[in-house]
């Protein structure tokens, strides 16, 4: 790690940041995923986007934002449950050191760049501008895999040799988590720019979308797949001249797939699980199970899983990962019933404020409800929060909530 060069850097966004903060905000969302780039300051752990959130941070402070709209029992309480219990779980945790880097990383710092956003962004056209950056954020990302596909370059080995590709990522799966999301941002703004009939809008959305697909496709994230297409599914119910249409493509999927025995049986596979990922995945949930009974109310502490799993790892043949790959069991895990819990009202809460503003702001709440629906679903099998750019992205869409929830002076019909 060059450290000049790194100053340099953080220098030259500071200065960003200072002379137009939106814009910062905006770089620093198309940054998410520079976490991967990681040092030391004696002997301390950091990363690029910890640096460059520190700076965004000062500089958010030295403009005195105004606080006053966020003293919401409302957001506080599952806010404040999310963040005890994150705190509670790092006593409980055997890696106290590990731990606190969790909390830092996944809770502390997200939590107030929740608290930057919804002080920051006070109008539809701001939240346009942020969305977009994680599009073109996703489009580095996307492109960096499709050129892995034709290269091979800096694949892993483990996934070389069928080109399954990671991107700047040191796993395929990651792939899928960090597009997925993005990818339903981007349909959004199809529609968006079809409606408003403007073609130079059009053809760079399509094109984004098409160029997501391609790696999220050549990652072989399944879950990510799914998670995708119900999601658009979703969007296209909100959206009076698309549900019919969608309804009838599921039907025919749906009888496609019925009719056709070489793909029902892959599919049948896969919902009940009985591939090699499945068979995975119901292994690792029932050993998780028997050791969240064992330790019912706090899990296994923050970052304390492999750890705590190893008494009830019975399947040598497998490696005890990171989480257990399910929603509910990682935050049971990790920051135990009590965590879980403020996550699903949060999850509610997101929920419930898109659908209350679906007539009235149908482009933002039908992105906030479909995001939603993406993570949920994936979560299913996957870990859509516990990581840097994921849980920071998780919080741009509850500040997204929270817009909707706060500002309907501002919000005008858009069916």
């Amino acid at each position: 790690m060059n450290y000049f060069l790194l100053i340099a850097l953080l220098i030259l966004f500071g200065l960003i940041c200072f002379k137009n903060f939106k814009l910062g905000l905006a770089l620093f969302i198309f940054l998410l995923p520079a976490y991967i780039i990681r040092f030391q300051f004696g002997g301390i752990p950091s990363t690029v986007l910890e640096l460059c959130f520190f700076v965004l941070f000062l500089i958010w402070l030295a403009k005195r934002p105004n606080l006053a709209p966020l003293k919401k029992i409302s957001w506080l309480a599952p806010m404040g449950l999310f963040l005890l219990a994150a705190t509670i779980n790092i006593f409980i945790s055997p890696d106290k050191l590990a731990s606190l880097g969790i909390w830092k990383a996944y809770f502390i710092e997200p939590i107030l760049f929740f608290l930057i956003l919804t002080t920051t962004l006070k109008s539809k056209k701001d939240w346009v501008y942020v969305l977009n950056a994680l599009i073109l954020s996703g489009l580095a990302i996307a492109l960096f895999a499709i050129v892995q596909k034709f290269t091979g370059l800096v694949i892993p080995d483990a996934w070389q040799e069928e080109r399954r590709v990671t991107s700047i990522f040191g796993y395929p799966n990651a792939v899928g988590l960090y597009l997925a999301p993005i990818m339903i941002i981007c349909f959004g703004f199809i529609i968006k720019a079809i409606q408003s009939k403007k073609i130079l809008p059009i053809i760079f959305y399509l094109l984004s979308f098409l160029i997501f697909s391609l790696a999220v496709f050549w990652s072989k994230t399944e879950a990510a797949w799914i998670a995708i297409l119900a999601a658009i599914f979703i969007f296209c119910l909100f959206k009076k001249n698309l549900r019919y249409l969608a309804i009838g493509l599921l039907i025919l999927l749906i009888l496609i797939i019925a009719l056709v025995p070489a793909l029902r049986e892959p599919a049948l596979e896969k919902i009940l699980l009985q591939d090699w990922s499945g068979q995975v995945r119901l292994t690792t949930w029932g050993e998780s199970w028997n050791m969240l009974k064992a330790n019912p109310i706090f899990g296994a502490g923050l970052s304390g899983y492999p750890l705590a799993m190893t008494a009830f790892h019975k399947a040598d043949y497998l490696e005890i990962f990171q989480y257990p790959h399910n929603f509910i069991l990682n935050f049971w895990a990790e920051i135990g019933l009590l965590g879980l819990a403020a996550w699903l009202w949060l999850m509610a809460k997101a929920g419930i404020t898109g659908l209350k503003n679906i007539k009235k702001q149908f482009f933002l709440s039908a992105l906030l409800i479909s995001f939603l629906a993406v993570i949920l679903i994936h979560g299913l099998v996957d870990v859509p929060y516990f990581k840097n750019d994921l849980s920071m992205m998780f919080w741009i869409f509850m500040a997204l909530a929270f817009y909707l929830e706060n500002n309907k002076s501002q919000i005008t019909n858009h069916k």
